[in-house]
């Protein structure tokens, strides 16, 4: 065999030579070649996407042409062997040779084998992070929200809440606005990749305030027919189950995919709440105790059809969502005077029904060019919502040892939906020089029909209430166009980019005589430059600016009366928030471990915040209102690490400080806070096929407006044996083991002190079981393939050789 290679050489040399390319010999472990090995060529900046291929000829040879200078992380795959990763730094324009590479196989091989490969948890990418799912065994029982939990740099609430770098960020189902949105509604388990864009370029909406978060559903893609069937049965406070089901076929040029989930849930809350009025001797201390029942049923529904031939890919696909659940809520409210001596107490029943049925679709044509630089794609979406949310609400009065007494009261409030989301795009790429210019126009229109009822009880019949009552219509046009160049070089590559995007939205209550219209041109610059280092390191410069803009939720001058003492409305005067985004990130790549630093600046104007007034009868109202500013200044780590077969897992952290100036709206308003959060994930290979996995999750106070936020903090553990033949996976999960997940907040202001907290029944335990078959929808975090005639007839092959 050696000879052989000598040979080859000798009459090859001098177009080896006059290559600007990388080269080798695949063999394995008896110094047999390996024929049709795939090479898989990623930058170091960028180990998620694939910057070239080959695969190995006859004698085991591949080729990387026209590969310029900087470092590589090169991949050698083929069924019977184990993955063989290497790093490679290509320092000048002459051919590299990586020598010989062996790949060792497996010594049990039998009529079957199965041979595994890791998939990375995290991989990185220029704009972020991508995130696969199916590795976070914890949540495979639950939703999208709990995956995000335990997400790297994202902060989520006990109440489900969505953050990043203390900011709501972007949320899109498969790359585009959707108002399947609704995170506790995704089931894990249809979870393919969460994309985190902290910084985004031009080509994504400036919607993205602290980044974006992009959710990638599974699709199958392989030949043949694939499926996959999961289900997870728990046990929290009360039963919860969920289900899902994925079949694919695909023949030559068609692909038709269909898929089905659901979940079912009974969930308690429980909140606590303690003020102080320091202006209202009568009504000095308030004592709130809450409990909530809630029901949770959702149904989503998916089939796509995608069809590519050598000119063309289309791609469509059909959504749909029900989601019903039911609420019955009880809360106790005590009054006492500032002398501790008993004012009034009454009890609050509310019965809360909400209806949900979305609907979407959308279509997606590109154009193949022989040139890879260059692009053409058109994209149409479209997403209906009709949703209601009815309640009935009933007060009695109490006395101290809670007997009723005087006449309750009641009330009702109706709330009805009808809304649209519709996206119209068209992008388009080709080479400029020697990068690549991308340029593109978007359309995003969204309306909105919320009918709005009050009706109190009054001598026996229900009175509609006029200030509350009325049909709120809403509309809104976002037309942009961007423009952006980007170009590789020897050890830098950079992308610079500006986003231009008219606003046009009005809003108008007839009943309240309420009509605002807004139009605003907003320009959007963004830079991205990275230069790789030695020894694998890269460096990487970020600046981009984003907008904030109200949403309907935040225009919507309707008061919330669900608490009767703890009122809240929107603002349909508020302004848009504009925000500088700066970062600096390092990263370094080595065998076993992977570092991932980023330090960031964001200073935001006419930023969108909560602030709370006490009234002279003792409700507390919030509001939304255009503070100041606010600055926020922070650091972020990742490490990923593997120091053994049987052990590997990551740790981030990540610190900041905010500041928020408020003084335009109340004098002396300034809070500062540093805050941090940390996540430690670890995965163990206790046996053949059986993997532990632990979650420590901790995210420290954080400032608000007029006050902070409370820790919150938890710890899951999850097991997941494989089973018929690695066909199927059982699954054992235990969430927030120790049960101290909660959320809530403290507020200071001169005028009262607040504290409220809630928490969820989050300690619950799980048995999950997953099928698989064709080997298409396997979990992310390994993968098996297998073989048995084909690895005879390589080796019959090799021996001939």
């Amino acid at each position: 065999m050696r000879k052989i290679i000598l040979l080859w050489f000798l009459f090859n040399a001098h177009s080896i030579l006059a290559q600007t390319g990388i080269t080798g010999f695949v063999k394995d472990n008896e110094t047999h070649a390996v024929e049709f090995a795939n090479i898989l060529l990623f930058q170091s900046h960028d180990t998620l996407n694939l910057y070239k291929g080959a695969i190995t000829d006859s004698i085991g040879f591949f080729k990387l042409t026209d590969v310029p200078t900087g470092k590589y992380r090169i991949k050698i795959q083929f069924i019977g062997f184990a993955e063989k990763k290497l790093w490679v730094e290509k320092q000048s324009n002459q051919n590299l040779e990586t020598g010989i590479i062996t790949l060792l196989t497996n010594n049990k091989i039998l009529s079957t084998v199965e041979i595994k490969g890791k998939r990375d948890l995290i991989q990185k990418t220029t704009k972020g992070l991508v995130v696969n799912a199916d590795a976070i065994l914890a949540q495979q029982g639950g939703t999208a929200v709990d995956v995000l939990r335990n997400t790297p740099t994202i902060f989520v609430d006990a109440e489900g809440g969505v953050s990043m770098r203390g900011k709501s960020p972007l949320i899109l189902i498969n790359g585009r606005n959707s108002k399947l949105n609704n995170l506790a509604n995704i089931p894990a388990s249809s979870i393919e990749k969460i994309e985190i864009i902290t910084n985004p370029s031009a080509e994504y909406d400036a919607e993205a305030e602290s980044g974006i978060i992009n959710i990638v559903l599974k699709k199958g893609k392989e030949e043949g027919l694939n499926g996959a069937f999961s289900t997870g049965l728990g046990y929290g406070a009360k039963g919860r189950f969920n289900s899902s089901a994925l079949l694919n076929y695909k023949k030559k040029a068609w692909n038709v995919g269909f898929g089905y989930d659901n979940r079912l849930a009974e969930r308690n809350r429980k909140a606590t709440g303690d003020r102080i009025n320091f202006n209202l001797p009568s009504q000095y201390f308030l004592t709130q105790r809450r409990n909530d029942d809630r029901n949770e049923e959702t149904h989503n529904l998916r089939v796509n059809l995608d069809f590519e031939n050598q000119k063309y890919i289309l791609n469509a696909e059909l959504l749909s969502a029900i989601e019903n659940e039911t609420n019955l809520e009880t809360l106790f409210s005590t009054f006492e005077k500032q002398t501790r001596e008993f004012n009034s107490k009454n009890r609050r029943f509310s019965e809360e029904i909400r209806k949900s049925n979305i609907y979407e679709g959308a279509l997606t044509l590109q154009r193949k060019f022989k040139d890879k630089n260059k692009k053409l794609s058109f994209n149409l979406t479209s997403s209906f919502n009709r949703g209601t949310e009815n309640t009935n609400i009933a007060t009695n009065y109490l006395t101290t040892n809670n007997q009723e007494t005087g006449t309750p009261f009641s009330q009702k409030t109706t709330f009805g939906e009808k809304s649209n989301i519709a996206n119209a795009r068209v992008d388009y790429a080709q080479r400029l020089g020697k990068g690549t210019l991308e340029t593109g126009y978007k359309a995003l229109f969204r309306s909105v029909d919320n009918d709005f009822g009050q009706e109190d009880k009054k001598n026996g019949i229900f009175q509609p209430v006029s200030s509350r009552t009325g049909k709120l219509q809403f509309s809104e046009g976002v037309h942009a166009l961007y423009g952006q160049y980007k170009q590789k070089l020897e050890k830098w590559d950079f992308e610079v980019g500006l986003r231009a995007e008219q606003t046009i939205n009005r809003g108008e209550i007839k009943s309240q005589a309420v009509n605002f219209n807004n139009s605003y041109l907003n320009l959007f610059p963004s830079i991205n430059i990275g230069r790789n280092l030695i020894d694998n390191k890269s460096l990487r410069f970020v600046y981009g600016r984003r907008i904030n803009r109200p949403s309907l939720g935040q225009l919507n001058p309707f008061t919330d009366i669900t608490d009767s003492l703890t009122q809240r409305s929107g603002n349909p005067k508020l302004k848009p928030e504009i925000v500088d985004n700066f970062e600096i990130s390092y990263g370094l790549d080595a065998s076993n471990y992977s570092l991932l630093f980023k330090t960031y600046y964001r200073y935001g104007q006419n930023t969108i915040l909560p602030f709370t007034e006490l009234q002279p009868n003792g409700v507390l109202f919030t509001k939304l209102l255009n503070v100041g500013s606010t600055q926020t200044v922070g650091v972020e780590g990742i490490l990923t690490y593997n120091p053994t077969k049987i052990w590997n897992g990551n740790v981030s952290l990540s610190i900041f400080n905010q500041a928020i100036d408020a003084g335009n709206i109340q004098a002396e308003v300034v809070n500062q806070v540093t805050s941090w959060n940390a996540k430690w994930l670890n995965d163990i290979s206790i046996w053949k096929n059986g993997k532990l996995q632990i979650i420590g999750v901790y995210n420290a106070p954080a400032a608000t407006i007029q006050g902070t936020r409370i820790a919150v903090y938890n710890v899951d553990l999850a097991f997941q044996q494989k089973i018929l033949k690695s066909n199927g996976r059982i699954g054992v999960i235990i969430t927030d083991i120790l049960d101290t997940q909660q959320s809530g907040f403290t507020w200071n202001t001169p005028e009262f002190n607040f504290t409220r907290t809630f928490k969820i029944d989050t300690r619950a335990i799980l048995i999950t079981f997953a099928y698989t078959f064709k080997n298409n929808f396997k979990e992310r975090a390994s993968f098996t393939m297998q073989f048995t005639v084909l690895e005879k007839k390589r080796r019959r092959v090799s021996k001939k050789k």
